[in-house]
């Protein structure tokens, strides 16, 4: 073998090599232009999916409020771009430009339970106790409630003879007696019964809105019937509000009403 044919050999052995190492080559990139070829292709297939998902939620939440709110100009009062819906990928939680209804009854339910918007009446509480004074209370209140916002009642004073759990009504003076008072017999807590209603020892009168029927009796010209009339009146159409209103009770006219007029009160 000569020379000539050891170096054709040798060549040829090295371009196999070079021919090898270059299709090597070449199968790499394509693999790494494939692989980057697919994910793209992934990426782009889930951002679609997104999409229509986003569309369908957002078809739902327009076919929703649609139903609940009347109409078009309900969604333009609320904001100005009604047709406008935002949703979050991300946690898969919409937003829209309106309020939440679950959102609104909470806050009607703390409105109605914020102290300043309750219905409050003012009652005159004094005699044995710590603290006597007017007192600005939540209507429907108790006495035993009252006596409580007062600090309590003396050492001294005798709860025995008032009604603790009777309902205290706007402007109404509340006298809680000594054991001295009680003990020595005064005709202010033993007269007509105990309504725990107290103008005066010298002018006293009777409360409408919280005598019973034995307390109405007393009046002139008030008998069982008529005494029942105005606790059923006063059942059905709430406290009195004025002294003449019960002229509209069945029974008191004018003149019977000009008899009592100075005895009672509300």
């Amino acid at each position: 073998m000569s020379l000539l044919d050891i170096k054709e050999k040798i060549n040829r052995a090295r371009f196999l090599i070079y021919k090898v190492k270059y299709k090597r080559g070449r199968h790499f990139y394509m693999t790494i232009f494939g692989l980057l070829f697919l994910i793209i292709t992934l990426f782009t297939a889930v951002y679609i999916n997104q999409q229509v998902e986003i569309k369908r939620k957002e078809n739902i939440l327009k076919s929703y409020y649609s139903e609940n709110y009347t109409g078009s100009s309900k969604l333009n009062e609320t904001t100005s771009h009604p047709d406008e819906i935002k949703i979050i990928a991300d946690d898969g939680k919409g937003e829209y430009p309106w309020p939440d209804p679950l959102d609104d009854i909470e806050d009607i339910q703390d409105f109605s339970s914020s102290p300043q918007f309750k219905n409050t009446i003012k009652v005159y509480i004094c005699g044995e106790v710590k603290n006597p004074g007017v007192y600005e209370i939540e209507d429907g209140a108790r006495i035993i409630d009252l006596l409580e916002l007062a600090g309590g009642q003396d050492e001294n004073a005798c709860l025995e003879i008032i009604n603790l759990a009777q309902i205290v009504i706007d402007g109404q003076r509340i006298y809680i007696p000594s054991q001295e008072e009680i003990s020595g017999g005064s005709s202010l807590f033993f007269t007509g019964g105990y309504s725990n209603d107290y103008n005066s020892s010298v002018n006293r009168t009777i409360n409408i809105n919280t005598a019973n029927i034995k307390e109405l009796e007393s009046l002139s010209g008030i008998g069982p019937v008529i005494a029942q009339n105005i606790i059923e009146y006063r059942n059905k159409n709430g406290l009195f509000r004025t002294k003449e209103e019960l002229k509209n009770v069945t029974g008191i006219g004018e003149k019977k009403y000009e008899e009592i007029n100075q005895f009672i009160s509300i």
